[in-house]
Order: C-alpha cells, then structure tokens, then sequence
C-alpha cells in the first residue's frame, strides 16, 4: 500500500490511460517512477502524444517489463517515499488537469510531420522523414530530441490500422534513427528536424503495412509530441497485388439560396475563388491548368449570361431600320449572274466544316473522374454570376417578426470564372447530377410529397444543362447521402437510371466475410425488367478522404493513410479482381495538395490501376459471389430524416406556391426549386437555419400573389338608377403574365346588382387593365362592392377583399321632374300677361279698322304720302315718335315676356340663320311648338295687316323693327 491508501501497481503493470487504466492510477504510476516531473508532464500535455508505459519507462531500462534493469528498480524504489510526501500534500486528480484538456483548434501541434518519402520503401531506398518541433509549454526545455519508432510486424487487417492511428492498440517496440534538435528551446520556439534512415537498416520483408511513430523528448525523456503514421512496405522481387480504384468526385455545397435573388451568406463567391473548398476541387479533379484568371473577355457575354432579348429596349417603328443596317438604291447593286453562281469549293468546305458537330472532349491525361454535381450547387453559381443579389447579414440573429439586414453584391465575377472553367474541363469525364438540392427523398416520399420528390429529379437536370451546357448521365442515379430504400430506387428508375452510387452500408457486406467485397453488385430492378448496377464506396477510403488536410504536416500525414488503406485492400487474399469507389463526403473539403495527391497516388502506386466509373460492369452470374446483403436502409438513417413537422410547414408554403402558378399564363413553376432547397438532407442538422428559410420563402411567395392587385378607387356615387364603375387590376410581377377571374358582388343585392361583365382577362408583365362593371341601383342608399381576385378555378389568390364604397342617389329622374314641374310653373306665370298684350294689340287693330278718333285720317293720309311721296317730316315727326315708342313699348314687353323676338324677323333673316346654324335637337321641337302657340291670337281675332304692323315699312331713326 502505498501512503496515499492506493494499491501500488507493480512496474510492469504501467501502461497508457487508454489501455484501460484509469487516470487515478496513470497518475499513481508517474507519482511513483518519476515523481519530480509531474508539473512538466503536465505543461508538456499528456493527451496530445497519448503516453504509453515506453514514455514514462524509457530511461530507466529498455521497452517491455520483461527487460528491465536494476537501475530502473532502484530508482523506483526510491521515488515511493517522495511520492508518499507528495501525496500527503497534494491531492492526485481523478481527472485530467486543464492544461491537459483538449486544445483549440488554433494551437500548434508540438510536432508536425511535414514529408514522408518515399510513400512506399522497398529495398535499397532511404526513408525520409522531416518536420517541425515546437515547444508548446510555458517553461524552456532542454536536449529536445525526435526518434522514430516502428514495428517489424505488418497490420494483419484494416481494422487494426484505426486503432493505431488512434493510439489504441499495440505500440511500435523497434528503435529507428534519432536526431537531437536543439539544447535548450524556449517557450513557442520552433525547430526543423530531418531523420533517415537505409531501408534495409528497418529489417523489413513482404509485402505490408508496417506501423510507424514519430515522437519527440526533452533531456528527461519527457514526450513533448507524437505522430502515429505508417510505412508501406514492397519487395522488389515480388509482384504487388492490384486493385481498379474508381473515383467519384463531388462538386457540391449547401444551398446558398432562400428566394431566387437572396444569399444565406457570402461565402459562395469565396469557395469560387483558386483557394477557396470549390476551387480546389475543380483545379484538383480537372487535373490540367485551370486559369483563374478573369482575362480581358466579357465573361457575361462568353458565358451567354447577358440580358435576355425581351429585356433589351425596343426600336420605334417610326424610327425604321438602324442606319448601318438601311441599304440605299446606290449602295445596293443590281443583282448578277455572279451573285446567284454556286459557292466556290472553299465557301462549300468551309460551311460542311461548320456544320459538322465538335466532338466530344475525352481524357487523355491523369485519372479518370466522375464528376458528381449537385444542380442546386451549380444554380446558385450561376445566380451569382449573372445578375446583381443581396446577401443577408447573419439571418439567425433577427430578432423574431423583424426582417433581416439585406446587403446588395454585384454579379460576382469569381462566379463567372469558376463556371467558365467548368464548362471547359468537366466535359472530358462522366458528369453524375444528383437530385436539385440533395433533397431528403425518403422522408418526402414517406410523407407523400411525391410531386415535388418527381420534380427535384427534372429540374435538377435541366439546372445541369443551364449551367454546364452539357446532359448529366441520366443512366446514374445518386441518392442523398448514397443511402436508398425501396421507394427511392422505384423513383429513380422509372426516371430513366439503372446504376446508383451507393453507400457501402446501402448493401452491407456479408457477416462471414473478412476482406473488401468489390464495389459492384446485382440489385433487382422495380420494374421487373433485367438488372440493375449497383456501386457501392468503400466507407474506409471516405473516412480516410475526410481527415484534415489543410497544413502542410496534415497533408502528410493523411497522404501516407490512403497509401496504407488502399495497400492493406490489395493486400487481402480474396482471388479475384475487385472494384474499388472511392467517393468523399459530398461536403468535402480537402487541402490542395492532399485533393491532388490523391489522384497522383492513385496513377503511382503499384497496387493500384485507374478505372473508369463508366467501365465497371457486373460479373456474369456464373461467377458472381454473394458477398453482399439486399438493398438496406439503416435505422439510424429514419432517426436523422427531416421531421414530417418541418415537412407539413414546407407543404403550408407549397399550397400558396400551388396558388401562384395557377394565375400564371406560361407553364412555369418559378418557386419550386427554392422549395426542394428547404427540403434538403442539409437542413437535418440547421434547424434554426431551416426554419429561417422558410420564413423567408414564404413571405417570398406571399409577395408573389400581392404583386397581381386591385388597386382601390374612389368611391363610387350612382346619379341615377345605372351606372357603369371601372376597377383598376394591376399585375406588378416583372417576368410573367398572368390570367385572373374578377369576382365582384355587392353587400346589399336588393340595394345594388352588379350586371354582367367581362370577367376572366389576361395581364401582361408590369401591365394594368381597367375592368367596367356595371351596376343597376333599386333603392336608394350606401352599400359596397366587395372585389377580389381569383384562379380559373375560382380560388381567391388573396386573403382579403377590396371593398368599393358605393352611393345611389337617384338624382337623374328626379332632375327631369323637377325640370318639368319648373317649366310648368314658369308658363302659369307669364300666361296673364301674354294674355293681356294681345288684348292691346286686338284693340288697336279695331281701332284702326273703323277709322279712328278725330283727326286719325287726316293724320293717316300724311302717313301714307309720307309712305309713298316723302312727305315734309316736320308735323310727323310726334306721331312717329310716339308710334316708335309704342312699338319699343311692345318690344320691350316681348323681351320680358321672354317672347320670341326672332319669330319677327323678315323671313330673309329667318333663312340665313337656319342656314348659319346647325339643326337643333329633336327635343327642342315641343319647346319652339309651345312658344309659337303662345303667341299666336284665337282663330276669331283679325289679324293685323302688314303695314299696320310696320312689317314691311322702311327703317326709321332707331333702326329696323324686330
């Protein structure tokens, strides 16, 4: 017993902590062997190089507890009384101490292995391995030095390389080179270091993988820092087993897009660039120079992004034909024979040159690749290539019912480079397009979403040929994720594929089987009829894609890890050839130089041989083995689906989307790939992020229907009992025309009818119509109009009405009574007087009929010479005077009388002015025949002759009579 109560752990029972030792008793163990070192041990952090018993026990004797030395066990001896100090004064950690938590991402690793050469040592070669040392603690170490260490015994499978790499397992117990870097090394100084060795100093033999470590010690023997790594080994007398290895290569992100013209983020237009996750993997997959450079060209122009041709202005007809375009008679010569001679045999050469189709690019250098694209990914490079969008700022912190920050981003020519460069290279291989956005076809299809599950399928080729100017190969089918159930595989195939890109775990090798089963694999077709292909990835070379790659150590490191996993499949006795797919995650983000060493490794190791996806084929059935289970779909893969509550909210918004396409006159569809984009396999683990979107699409679509309105007028006031009311119908949408129902019915249908009217229409783009109801008012009074818009199916695209406040006053036949009445009233009026005028003028021409008073004859006959002879005017002169009085008398009571004075007239006069005047209504008629009658005297009355009157007499001092 040791003093802290603790059973001491007999020396060769110390071991690492991940042996299955606890830490209590790791600590113990150090306590006792060394316990002046326990602050150091612990600056230097255990965790990062993961101690094993050869760390804590390398000075004191040799590696094993089988060899150790007297002077190991007196020194061990020693210590227990120190550590019984020790313990009596500090407590020992059940757990690790914080210097010893893991580090952040940012930290440098103590050692870092930069290069290994060369990848696979065969015998008269030297083993290069360099890199950096970097003292990571806070105190200054001294006699730092780096060894390597390994093992003579090749990995019997590929099982046991996880579990080295991981620090499990057996440890390396062979002694290699070793190399002294530095005496004393402050805090965060760095040194380069460079071991070699022969490789027939290792005493390696056969055809192996052989386990590797690089670690590196102070003067105590303290580990500062390790690296777990592997050594393939060949003989160069025997022949390297081989296998075809097959690539899949991805080209593909998350969505980017909520609506059509709103980013998430900005970071579409940084993975375009050369060192951005898509740059990368084009330059690497391509495997020939890809410019990144924009050049001097119109990279819109050359890539056909311009304006579309109804975008451009239009021409004035009156303006005619352009200038440089209109041919004058002079400038255009009379036709000749040589105009209409047969093309010279050159012209004929050089149009069949033409006409003949360019073929088709092929691969004629490096790795053959299929390029594997989601359509979602390139729509929203094209996006960014083509128009100005805005990108929102940091969509999650919005607070709830506020809209986002919106930021305006010109058309990103990073976009236009990377989608140039990829019309350019991608031609040469195999272009596998999966379904628009990587939607979670299973949930959909689980929850009857198969409309859209359909439509993610079309529409994803069809953004495949928008961007890439190519056909995706419709015979390949790639299911989200590579997994696929027995509904998915109907979908597929009835959309034409009869080879899918699978998951290894899709159809699981056999439990009795210990090596990798080839890739391809015979899988029922739905349909019945024949087979279909089946090609699996092997999930070790994915999990071996998938390590970190972005430094130059990492690189390394994950380089020599693919050599030893693809070198240990070869390695397997299975006696056949066999197929191996290599297909990284579709969120692959791999290091420069580790993306393209990949595919080097791939053309230079000796067991392995570049295939052609397009190549590989079934056995035939005679010898086939069945090492392969049926088509699987995991249960861990139903827990990770989209749930069918965020399905159900994504279906809410797929009813307005349903709305919307009804009104529009082309068959488009404009709002169903930012549908499939909420409906992607991404969003399994964004559920803010999801949910988010979604609000942003529906208020997109929303927008949509509002944009097709009424516009309200003012209200409308009926004068009489009809009347006919315009409604103003405007289509804001840019793009499309649209054809809507008019539904307009009133409040009160016993106050107001609306009549018949044209109420189905067509809108143009941007356009505006003006409807004319018209409207029959029974009753007088208020009431409304109640106006809105529907489909052909009579659906209303809006939630609410537009109400039209209507007045029926009835003010037209009242105005004509009125009018009536007034002139009844006004000829009751003046009747009398009219009466009593001709009762003067009736008793004048009595008057004069029997002669007159004393001295009227006298008076008369100076009258008629004056007529006749011009008479002396002298004694006339009163008589005409008050004859001219009374006949002003008279007419100024015509004038009040509102008698017709122009009746009076000559009839010379009368017809001039009919001829100068246009005819007057036919209204009128009774109004003149009324007046006429007026003044005209009974039938029993004589009539005044001409001259007693005056009409015929000559014009005197005040003018003509009238």
């Amino acid at each position: 017993m040791t003093g802290s109560g603790r059973a001491a752990l007999p020396l060769g029972t110390i071991r690492c902590s991940r042996e299955g030792v606890s830490s209590v008793q790791w600590w113990d163990a150090v306590l006792r062997a060394r316990p002046a070192r326990v602050r150091r041990v612990r600056r230097a952090g255990i965790r990062r190089h993961r101690p094993c018993r050869t760390h804590i026990l390398r000075r004191y004797g040799p590696y094993g507890p089988e060899q150790e030395t007297g002077q190991a066990l007196r020194r061990f001896a020693s210590a227990s009384v120190v550590m019984a100090l020790t313990t009596a004064l500090l407590p020992i950690p059940g757990t690790l101490p914080p210097a010893a938590a893991a580090p952040d991402e940012d930290t440098v690793d103590p050692l870092v292995v930069d290069s290994i050469t060369p990848d696979v040592v065969e015998e008269d070669a030297t083993l290069r391995v360099s890199g950096q040392v970097t003292n990571t603690t806070d105190e200054e170490v001294s006699e730092v030095s780096v060894r390597m260490r390994y093992s003579r015994h090749p990995f019997s499978d590929r099982d046991e390389l996880d579990e080295f790499a991981s620090g499990n397992g057996w440890q390396p117990d062979a002694t290699g080179p070793e190399e002294e870097v530095s005496e004393e090394m402050v805090p965060d100084a760095g040194q380069g270091y460079a071991l070699s060795t022969d490789v027939d100093d290792l005493g390696l033999s056969g055809y192996g993988v052989f386990p590797m470590m690089i670690e590196a010690v102070d003067g105590d023997g303290t580990v500062i820092g390790s690296q777990y790594t592997f050594l393939p080994h060949l003989d160069s007398d025997d022949d390297a087993p081989e296998i075809d290895l097959a690539w899949v290569w991805p080209l593909m992100d998350t969505p980017q897009r909520a609506d059509d013209d709103t980013f998430l983020t900005d970071s579409m237009p940084e993975s375009l660039e050369q060192q951005g996750r898509l740059g990368r993997l084009l330059a690497a997959g391509a495997q020939v120079p890809v410019d990144f450079d924009p050049g001097d060209d119109d990279l819109p122009e050359v890539l056909d992004l311009e304006t579309s041709p109804e975008e451009e202005p239009e021409q004035d007809p009156e303006e005619g034909p352009p200038e440089e375009d209109a041919a004058t008679a002079e400038e255009t010569p009379d036709p000749s024979p040589a105009d209409d001679a047969s093309p010279t045999e050159e012209e004929a050469e050089e149009t069949e040159d033409e006409d003949e189709e360019e073929p088709e690019p092929t691969r004629s250098e490096g790795v053959p690749v299929t390029w594997a694209v989601d359509p979602g990914t390139l729509d929203d490079v094209t996006r960014a290539a083509s128009d100005d969008f805005e990108v929102l700022d940091d969509v999650l912190a919005v607070p709830a019912e506020s809209e986002p920050v919106r930021h305006g981003h010109e058309a990103d020519e990073a976009a236009q480079v990377w989608l140039r460069e990829a019309r350019r290279v991608l031609p040469a291989d195999t272009v596998v397009a999966s379904p628009y956005a990587n939607p979670d076809l299973a949930a959909m299809l689980r929850n009857d979403i198969d409309t859209d599950a359909e439509a993610s399928i079309r529409i994803g080729r069809e953004a495949t040929m928008e961007a890439l100017e190519l056909v995706p190969d419709e015979s390949y089918a790639l299911p989200p994720g590579g997994l696929m159930d027995d509904s998915m595989h109907e979908l597929f195939s009835e959309a034409g594929a009869d080879r899918f890109l699978l998951d290894g775990s899709a159809m699981p090798p056999a439990s009795w089987l210990s090596t990798t089963p080839s890739a391809q694999d015979a899988l029922s077709s739905p349909t019945g009829d024949g087979e279909d292909v089946a090609l699996m990835s092997d999930p070790g070379l994915t999990e071996v894609l998938s390590m970190p790659s972005e430094t130059q150590g990492e690189s390394a490191l994950a380089l020599q890890r693919f050599a030893a996993e693809t070198a240990m499949i070869a390695g397997e006795n299975t006696g056949g050839d066999r197929v191996v797919v290599a297909s990284p995650e579709a969120q692959w983000d791999p290091g420069e130089e580790f993306a393209s060493g990949v595919l080097e490794a791939t053309e230079s190791l000796p067991w392995l041989n570049p295939e052609n996806l397009d190549d590989v084929e079934l056995r035939p059935e005679d010898e086939r083995e069945d090492t392969r289970g049926d088509l699987t779909y995991p249960e861990s893969a139903y827990d990770t689906e989209l749930s069918s509550t965020y399905l159900g909210q994504i279906q809410d918004v797929n009813r307005d989307v349903r709305m919307f396409n009804s009104i529009l006159v082309e068959d488009n569809d404009p709002f169903r790939p930012a549908l499939l984009r909420l409906s992607s396999v991404y969003w399994r683990d964004e559920e803010a992020l999801a949910g988010a979107m979604r609000t942003l699409v529906a208020q997109d679509v929303q927008d949509g229907l509002d944009s097709v309105r009424i516009i309200p007028g003012e209200p409308v006031t009926l004068a009489s009992r009809t009347g006919i009311t315009g409604i103003l119908v405007a289509n804001d949408l840019e793009d499309e025309s649209v054809y809507v129902t008019l539904s307009v019915f009133s409040e009160n249908s016993e106050r107001l009818t609306v009549e018949s009217y044209t109420d189905s229409f067509e809108i143009a783009p941007g356009a505006k119509t003006t409807v004319y109801v018209p409207l029959s008012a029974r009753v007088n009074g208020r009431t409304v109009l109640h106006t809105s818009l529907h489909n052909s199916a009579g659906e209303p695209i809006n939630a609410q009405d537009t109400e039209i406040p209507v007045n029926a006053t009835g003010l037209g036949t009242q105005a004509l009574l009125i009018s009536g009445i007034g002139v009844l009233i006004l000829v009751a009026a003046l009747a009398p007087r009219a009466v009593r005028k001709w009762a003067r003028s009736s008793s004048k021409s009595s008057a004069a009929a029997a002669g007159g008073p004393p001295g009227d004859g006298e008076g008369a006959e100076e009258t008629e010479s004056s007529d006749g002879t011009g008479a002396p005017a002298g004694d006339d002169s009163d008589e005409a005077g008050s004859e001219g009085s009374d006949q002003s008398g008279e007419s100024s009571e015509a004038e009040e009388t509102g008698g017709p004075s122009e009746d009076a007239d000559t009839d010379g006069g009368t017809d001039r002015a009919d001829a100068d005047q246009p005819e007057e209504p036919d209204e009128a008629a009774p109004d003149r025949e009324t007046s006429e009658a007026d003044s005209t005297p009974d039938d029993d009355t004589s009539t005044p002759s001409p001259d007693e009157d005056g009409g015929n007499s000559a014009p005197g001092a005040d003018g003509p009579r009238t």
